[in-house]
C-alpha cells in the first residue's frame, strides 16, 4: 500500500478491531520498511489518537486499565527515568568487576550508568551491542572496546541481527551485564523487540557470569516477548523499591534477586551486602 493515508486509515482499522498491533506485522502486511511504519506511529502518536509500545502500537483510549504494558519511550527519555535507581544499580554492578576480565556491556541505559563509571587506568576488554556505550567507554585512554556491528536500532542505540550474532558468537566473556524492559510476575525477563532476543541468547551462551540489572519499577509487569527466566542469571540486581513480596516470589521461581541501597558506594569501597 504506497498511498500513506489509506496506510494510516488501515492502521486504524486494525487497532480499533485488535486494541494493538505489531510493527513487524505491518511491515509484511503493506510491503514497507520498517522505518516507514515508526513514522507512520509518529504522525498518529502526533495526532493524539495511538501510543507506541515496544515493538508496536495500541489505541491511546483503549481504555485497558488492569493490564500493565510498559511503553516505548524515546531512548533520550529513557536516560532520565528511574536515574537515581540506575545508578545505584550501575553502582553495585561495577563491585563485580575485577582486573583483566572480558567484560559484555548489553545495550541499555543502565548498562551505559556502568560504562560511564569505569576508570581510566582498568585494565578489562570490553565487548559491547550498544553504540552510545562503545563511545562512553573510547572517551578513556584505554583501546581495550570492541564494537560489535550488524543492524542499528535507532530506538535502542543498538546492533542486532544475524551478522551480530555469528560476531558475539566468536567472543568469550567472564561477566556480562544485560537488560530488560520488563520482569513478569512468574519471572520471565522480557523485551520490547523480536529482533533483539537473538543476541541476547547468544551473549548470555558465550559468558561465565550473566547479571541481570533491572530497576524496581520494570517488575510486575510486561513486554512483548521473554528472553530468558530469572532463574538463567547468576543475579538480578535491583534497587531497594522491590517489595519483599514480589522478591520472595521471584527466589521461589529460582531467582537470585540482589537488592542494593544507596549505601553501596564505588569510591567509599564498601559493597552492602546482597539480600539474598
Amino acid at each position: 500500500m504506497a498511498n500513506k493515508a489509506k496506510r494510516l486509515d488501515a492502521i486504524m482499522d486494525i487497532l480499533l478491531q485488535n486494541g494493538k498491533v505489531q510493527i513487524s506485522d505491518l511491515v509484511q502486511q503493506f510491503h514497507v520498511a520498517d522505518m516507514t511504519i515508526r513514522r507512520d506511529f509518529d504522525f498518529l502518536v502526533s495526532q493524539g489518537k495511538i501510543l507506541r509500545t515496544h515493538g508496536g502500537a495500541i489505541l491511546a483510549d483503549s481504555g485497558n486499565k488492569h493490564e500493565r504494558v510498559v511503553l516505548e519511550p524515546a531512548y533520550i527519555t529513557r536516560i532520565t527515568e528511574q536515574a537515581s535507581c540506575k545508578q545505584t544499580i550501575a553502582n553495585a554492578a561495577y563491585q563485580l568487576i575485577h582486573p583483566n576480565q572480558y567484560i559484555f556491556l548489553d545495550s541499555g541505559t543502565t548498562t551505559l550508568s556502568v560504562a560511564k563509571l569505569i576508570p581510566n587506568d582498568l585494565p578489562c576488554f570490553f565487548i559491547t551491542n550498544g553504540v552510545n556505550i562503545a563511545a562512553e567507554l573510547l572517551s578513556h585512554p584505554f583501546p581495550n572496546v570492541i564494537m560489535v556491528g550488524g543492524e542499528i536500532d535507532l530506538n535502542t542505540w543498538s546492533s542486532r541481527g544475524t551478522l551480530a550474532e555469528m560476531q558475539v558468537n566468536n567472543f568469550h566473556a567472564d561477566i556480562a551485564f544485560l537488560g530488560c524492559n520488563a520482569i513478569s510476575p512468574d519471572g520471565n525477563v522480557m523485551i520490547g523487540n523480536v529482533a533483539e532476543t537473538g543476541i541476547k541468547h547468544k551473549i548470555m551462551s558465550i559468558s561465565n557470569e550473566i547479571y541481570l540489572l533491572a530497576d524496581s519499577s520494570k517488575f510486575e509487569a510486561y513486554s512483548l516477548i521473554s528472553y530468558a527466566h530469572v532463574r538463567d542469571f547468576d543475579g538480578i540486581i535491583t534497587d531497594n523499591g522491590l517489595s519483599e513480596t514480589v522478591q520472595d516470589t521471584l527466589k521461589e521461581a529460582g531467582g537470585n534477586i540482589m537488592v542494593c541501597g544507596e549505601e553501596n558506594k564505588v569510591n567509599g569501597g564498601y559493597y552492602g551486602n546482597y539480600r539474598n
